[in-house]
């Protein structure tokens, strides 16, 4: 290529590039340079358009050396003086291919837009600290609010409760201190929420028993699982320690979550959470824990969102079974502050399987290598027993079935004479699933039940509690004679 293609390619450039010899005068510029610095000559010299790098002390042979490989932010300036950012490049050789003159150069970039762009950035983003900070502000601010009448509700719901003799109004009162209690779990989540998205959730290293955590969240929780007709489990691997360093705190907030979780979801079957050790190196261990159900399940698209904030899998969950869509981003974030990956496995109808693992240290060391399980075969086992139990479910006339219905329908009828309509959908909810394989009379009141309990119609709701219980006990009857 010729001296002359090559100029006529450097014309082409955007950028401002200018050759230069030892003394800074100039002995080349492209087409740019002329346009931008509005100079119609090339009698000018590199200190005149880069006074600020190019002071009278600085030698500029010893300053491009210095920085030939630098990108360095200054000013160009124009023949009258004034200026704008540029970002400058040298280019340093100490023989030219046509003589044996010392040649440097550099390439200026036009960092108007770029320093524009730049200042508008800073600006949005503290902007968009400020909208933080009042969110945080104002999310802070609610809590507190809303927790000071919830504290005020309860206590003297309670005073209430201390002298009320009524049965009837002492059930009542206990459903409005219900209503503190998840009110109470909503304004946490919130709390929780904030300290996530503001990195202010601190995890904490404190010996504490696994098992007794385990037991406490169960038995916690088993009063709401024997109402809704289910049952709740646990397993814990025997070759877990007894005692394991982590936070127990957050911890139990996980298990708790996503038990309530499961219950809640569920009306027939049962609920489970397995502890195993899935790894042992040294005195640090992996704990996996899986959380089981047989509820309602859902769809790979509903798994894909499940774990974001404010996420259900559709509005209809939400006006069915309350919730802020929070306590699933909770645990993902909670998780994952403790070294831990959470993730769901699910089928509409069949139910779902939340598996979790979470990184610990423990007294006892290993012996020798590093102890693994395939966390693939305990999922098989796992879901094994949930489809079992699911096959048994459908069997309707299995006794332990016939049985759980009877249970049932006895609560569901207390239900309705209470007007308590939220535990009244629950046991009715159970009774259409343990009816799903039985007689068409029977699944049919079943799902009618269903329907008016949502109506909250009482006259029907003891009509069709009172004809279901005709209709198993006849159906038990036909199976002893056929029997």
């Amino acid at each position: 290529m010729g001296l002359k293609a090559i100029c006529d390619l450097l014309d082409e450039s955007s950028e401002l590039i200018c050759f230069f010899d030892d003394k800074g005068k100039i002995t080349y510029v492209n087409r740019a340079v002329y346009n931008e610095l509005d100079f119609d000559n090339m009698n000018f010299n590199i200190r005149d358009i880069l006074p600020n790098l190019f002071t009278e002390e600085v030698d500029i042979v010893s300053y491009v050396r210095e920085n030939v490989s630098e990108d360095i932010r200054s000013d160009v300036y124009r023949k009258n003086h004034t200026c704008f950012p540029v970002n400058v490049h040298f280019y340093y050789n100490d023989k030219d291919a046509y003589s044996d003159d010392l040649k440097m150069a550099v390439f200026i970039t036009d960092y108007r837009e770029v320093d524009s762009l730049s200042k508008r950035l800073n600006s949005h983003e503290e902007n968009m600290k400020e909208v933080l900070r009042s969110k945080d502000e104002f999310t802070a601010n609610l809590t507190h609010e809303l927790r000071t009448p919830v504290n005020g509700i309860r206590g003297h719901i309670r005073n209430l409760y201390e002298k009320e003799e009524d049965i009837s109004a002492k059930r009542t009162l206990n459903i409005v201190l219900d209503c503190c209690d998840n009110m109470e779990k909503i304004i946490d989540n919130l709390l929780d929420y904030a300290k996530l998205e503001n990195g202010k959730m601190v995890v904490e290293s404190e010996p504490f028993s696994l098992r007794e955590l385990i037991n406490t969240s169960v038995n916690t929780l088993e009063s709401v699982a024997n109402e809704k007709g289910i049952e709740l489990r646990s397993s814990i691997s025997e070759d877990i320690p007894d005692t394991v360093y982590g936070d127990e705190f957050h911890l139990s907030q996980v298990i708790n979550n996503l038990l309530n979780n499961a219950i809640k979801f569920t009306s027939s079957g049962y609920v489970s959470i397995d502890v195993y050790k899935t790894k042992h190196k040294k005195k640090d261990i992996e704990l996996t824990f899986f959380v089981t159900d047989t509820g309602i399940g859902m769809s790979v698209e509903d798994m894909d969102k499940i774990f974001n904030s404010f996420s259900q899998v559709d509005g209809s969950i939400t006006r069915k079974y309350g919730g802020t869509g929070l306590g699933l981003y909770v645990c993902k974030k909670l998780v994952e502050l403790m070294g831990g990956h959470i993730e769901v496995e699910s089928e509409k109808g069949k139910g779902s399987t939340f598996t979790f693992n979470i990184n610990m240290l423990c007294d006892d060391e290993s012996d020798g290598g590093e102890e693994v399980v395939n966390i693939f075969e305990l999922k098989k086992t796992l879901n094994l027993g949930r489809e079992e139990q699911i096959e048994s479910r459908l069997d309707f006339a299995n006794p332990d079935n016939i049985s759980k219905i009877n249970g049932m329908i006895e609560k569901c009828k207390l239900c309705v004479e209470l007007d308590n309509w939220d535990k009244a959908e629950g046991f009715a909810s159970g009774i259409k699933a343990l009816s799903e394989n039985a007689p068409k009379e029977v699944s049919s009141i079943a799902f009618r039940l269903v329907m008016n309990v949502r109506k909250e119609k009482k006259e029907k709701c003891r009509d069709y509690l009172d004809e279901l219980e005709g209709l198993i006990t006849s159906t038990i009857k036909a199976g002893e004679n056929n029997g």
